[in-house]
């Protein structure tokens, strides 16, 4: 089969959708020695060649659409309708695979599959940019019901799907983010001290990795972090590795209130810094108000550090009993939690191993084998 994939999330600074767009391609192309892959974005025209996130082979090409820019084409699609994705490219593959929430039109007659993270815009809209949040609630529903098949992350964003939007379960597969364990493993401690001296951190430190916005908890993390005992916080910083996120005001405030306290932002970590920063972390702690997944903490229990984290939306579903698990707006005791674990020797280290143990059943070759088989099943039905 030909298969035609969407690749505007790989050619962006990657963060989740791009992250793991980027591993779950890599895998599928290692795995898959019958059909025959494209994926497609835009470029200007005479502009120079993008360069290829993911290598070209015999079985894997690019094509670039370089008569409609980029934005053109975002603001074609917000303001008026989705343009025909298969006449613009000129071409009527097997099955169309849209890596990012929304299948365009196909009137050519191609099938399609589309990935749909989460419901974070129609559950949790106050935490979505509006621009975001009237694109995907516009075209998500469309998607579910023009698209051959379905895939998303987590049992939880399954049932979501199922119960907002009334689809078939036997429509959706789920198809899990997962470790590279080639790059996520605890490093040794001079790789450690190379990175948390390339971001000025001197002694112990709490770890919160990802961007610094609403959904985030953010927030909790800091106002837990002040609860803490003072002689505690005399022997930890808190650190905050991550970019700027959207209506991030509030946290830019609250920082300001403790800026007499040791806490660190980092700005964006780039991937190569991520597995020695969690590493060196005494703890991870990610509260997050909601996740279709949440890769940092399987990625710190990789790294084997221990993990507090969130008991909502799929959040336990990805630590299970390798981590603990607070109420997010719970300040309290997610200051007890912390003291807890940076007190008690003997927990920290039950958690490291349950964290390790945990992060090992999880890989890209077996989400990969997940959608080839989704692939092959609805890319061969005429």
């Amino acid at each position: 089969m030909r298969v035609f994939v969407e690749g505007t999330p790989l050619f962006r600074q990657r963060t989740g959708v791009g992250q793991y767009t980027k591993n779950l391609l890599e895998a599928l192309f290692r795995l898959d020695e019958e059909n025959t892959y494209t994926i497609f974005s835009f470029a200007l025209p005479g502009q120079k060649t993008k360069p290829r996130p993911i290598p070209e082979t015999p079985r894997l090409g690019y094509r670039f659409i370089r008569y409609m820019h980029q934005k053109v084409f975002n603001a074609v699609v917000r303001k008026v309708t989705a343009p025909p994705i298969d006449v613009m490219l000129g071409s009527r593959p097997d099955l169309f695979l849209f890596p990012n929430f929304v299948r365009y039109p196909l009137p050519l007659g191609s099938r399609a599959v589309a990935i749909i993270y989460d419901l974070s815009f129609v559950l949790h809209p106050e935490h979505v940019a509006r621009r975001n949040r009237q694109f995907l609630t516009r075209y998500v529903p469309i998607t579910i019901e023009r698209c051959q098949h379905i895939v998303t992350i987590s049992e939880n964003s399954k049932k979501e799907i199922v119960e907002y939007y009334g689809a078939d379960p036997d429509k959706i597969s789920i198809v899990s983010p997962a470790i590279d364990h080639s790059f996520f493993y605890p490093r040794p401690a001079a790789e450690i001290d190379a990175v948390t001296g390339k971001y000025n951190i001197t002694k112990p430190y709490i770890l919160y990795a990802g961007t610094l916005e609403p959904r985030k908890n953010i927030r909790s993390i800091l106002d837990s972090y002040a609860k803490l005992p003072p002689e505690v916080r005399a022997s930890y910083s808190l650190v905050l590795a991550g970019g700027k996120g959207w209506l991030d005001q509030d946290i830019k405030r609250r920082l300001d209130e403790l800026q007499h306290m040791d806490i660190i932002t980092t700005g964006y970590v780039p991937d190569e810094d991520l597995p020695a920063l969690y590493s060196g972390a005494s703890v991870f702690v990610y509260p997050s108000l909601y996740e279709g997944y949440g890769m940092p903490p399987l990625e710190a229990m990789a790294c084997a550090t221990p993990v507090i984290v969130a008991n909502n939306s799929s959040l336990p579903e990805v630590v299970g009993d390798a981590g603990l698990l607070v109420d997010a707006h719970d300040v309290d005791s997610l200051a007890q939690y912390l003291e807890k674990v940076l007190g008690d020797p003997a927990l920290a280290g039950e958690l490291r191993r349950r964290g390790l143990e945990r992060a090992k059943t999880s890989n890209w070759d077996e989400s990969a084998r997940r959608l080839l088989a989704v692939i092959n099943e609805f890319g061969s039905q005429r």
